[in-house]
């Protein structure tokens, strides 16, 4: 089953505190794709990496500095620990609490009560591991991915916790697009950069397959700010999702990465309406014309037009959990507005 053509669906983040309020919203402005909001706002676990660690050997949280301690002790014996569920498929190991996902069980309750709440698909997300890995250290300096051993944690780690999203949404009869928040590969390829591209590809190529092997399991990777989406294209993943307010003229510099990835069976998630840059002036018929513009200019450089916009989802630029409520309401607002006009 395909993707439904030219969906809303959001990031992830949400600035509200009550799990019904964020619903309501979702299923009112993202009804083919509502994804499940995280509450950014009501506890400190529900930040996107706090939100990762439980199931994670050598790591704990500290609420207090928000940030993600690694511990040097009974390393062997954690590490046997971890392989063992996870080599067992074990995937409600990697569960996330309910402190750290306070509107899940809300949102799959949502999915069980009211058929068209999603009638297809629900999405999830979790933080990705070049993320993760790159934002947590050890008591030397050293991150994640720099420690061979823990870096495959990481990579085998939350791919377990994608896994885990996508199985529970299986139980509701919906099929599971899960994507992989990856934040830090922004500046990807750039001079400053110091991640290789076969190693970015290999890991989120593996997280993807371990997501899934629980089923028919759609993936996807969103990046907030720009990298190198030709790398990104080369993936294995069904779905890239960007910001296409701020970073459009710069991943249309990649015409023929962009056609093999929308001709091997891939899809783009166009982030059409600005968060961070939200004024609350957005013209919906303007955001509406910037994105058929960028449809355009790839169909002038080869691109099946029919394909482009058959394979299209749309996006906020980025998650909504920094803006106000009515800031976020307003963006949700528009992104309902612009999918309308597209589908005319």
């Amino acid at each position: 089953m395909d993707l439904p053509t030219l969906a809303a669906t959001g990031i992830g983040t949400l600035p509200f505190q009550e799990a019904e309020t964020s619903l309501d919203l979702v299923a009112r402005t993202c009804p083919e794709l509502p994804f499940w909001p995280q509450l950014v706002r009501r506890h400190p676990r529900e930040d996107m990496i706090l939100q990762a660690v439980d199931g994670l050997p050598l790591l704990e949280t500290d609420e207090a500095d928000h940030r993600v301690l690694v511990r040097a002790e009974n390393r062997e014996e954690a590490l046997t620990r971890f392989y063992q569920h996870f080599l067992d498929s074990d995937w409600d190991y990697f569960a996330l609490p309910a402190a750290a996902a306070s509107a899940w069980e809300p949102f799959l309750e949502r999915a069980r009560t009211d058929a068209s709440f999603g009638p297809d698909f629900l999405k999830a997300q979790i933080v990705g591991p070049v993320t993760f890995g790159l934002a947590v250290r050890t008591s030397e300096g050293r991150t994640l991915l720099e420690d061979p051993e823990l870096r495959e944690v990481v990579v085998k780690g939350l791919g377990a916790k994608a896994a885990w999203l996508a199985g529970r949404i299986i139980e509701t009869g919906r099929t599971p697009l899960i994507f992989f928040d990856e934040p830090a590969l922004t500046g990807f390829g750039s001079a400053f950069s110091t991640l290789s591209r076969d190693d970015v590809v290999s890991w989120l190529d593996e997280a993807a397959d371990i997501a899934r092997s629980v089923g028919p399991v759609r993936v996807g990777v969103h990046i907030c700010g720009n990298t190198d989406w030709g790398v990104i294209a080369s993936t294995r993943l069904d779905v890239i999702n960007f910001d296409a307010f701020g970073y459009l003229d710069h991943f249309l510099l990649y015409p023929a990465q962009i056609a093999r990835f929308l001709d091997q069976g891939g899809w783009l998630a166009w982030g059409i309406v600005p968060t961070l840059e939200f004024t609350g002036q957005e013209k919906t018929g303007d955001l509406a014309a910037k994105l058929r513009s960028g449809w355009k200019q790839l169909a002038g450089r080869g691109l099946d037009p029919d394909l482009i916009r058959t394979r299209s989802l749309l996006t906020p630029a980025c998650g909504v959990g920094g803006l106000t409520e009515e800031n976020a309401r307003a963006v949700f607002n528009l992104l309902a507005q612009v999918r309308e006009i597209l589908l005319v």
